[in-house]
């Protein structure tokens, strides 16, 4: 579980480096901070950042993003999604990944009714999209694996809430789009049993 919340914050900040072309507010030092693993500091340069742009007048979806991502490395689940959906809610771009980790901290939480609206949110995003990468750049982001984990995550949080029959049916679908999943099959085994 370390590797994957290190692998998903490297490319979170990466595509938040992408997306913003690094230049605004400090999100460019807060990202760099943020990849090295300096989370305290990586904070501070966000809240500076977000302070600066609400002293503008402007909106700071970037720097609650990295604070989100922060607090996740931190494993402050609560503050990952109050800062996320802080993000979401000034604009931020919708991504796969910002919804999983609000879906996986809301697990953190056991609040399951919160982890699958996230994880649907995310699910229903395309699979891959064009960012920009200032003004002549574009890239190309894959979030199908993020995706494919978020469809697992549904059916756990489905089975922790008790939930036996959705359970059996999203696991059916899962399953259906991803046959060589050993951890389905043997998720699909234990349901089997319900």
């Amino acid at each position: 579980m370390r590797n994957r919340k290190i692998r998903y914050l490297v490319l979170s900040a990466a595509l938040m480096c992408v997306l913003t072309a690094c230049s605004k507010n400090g999100i460019k030092e807060g990202t760099e901070l943020l990849e090295k693993g300096d989370f305290e500091k990586a904070a501070s340069v966000f809240e500076q950042a977000a302070k600066e742009a609400e002293a503008e007048g402007e909106r700071a979806p970037e720097a609650y993003r990295g604070m989100g991502m922060v607090c996740y490395a931190l494993e402050d689940y609560e503050g990952t999604r109050q800062n996320l959906q802080k993000a979401l809610d000034e604009g931020g771009l919708e991504t796969p990944i910002i919804y999983n980790l609000i879906g996986v901290s809301s697990m953190k939480l056991e609040d399951y009714d919160t982890a699958l609206a996230a994880f649907d949110k995310g699910t229903g995003l395309p699979e891959s999209g064009v960012v920009s990468r200032g003004s002549k750049e574009e890239e190309t982001a894959d979030y199908s694996e993020v995706i494919r984990e978020m469809k697992f995550n549904r059916v756990v949080c489905l089975e922790k809430k008790l939930d036996w029959e959705n359970a059996k049916a999203a696991m059916a679908e899962y399953a259906s789009l991803y046959p060589d999943d050993a951890n389905a099959q043997k998720e699909a085994e234990f349901l089997s049993t319900r």
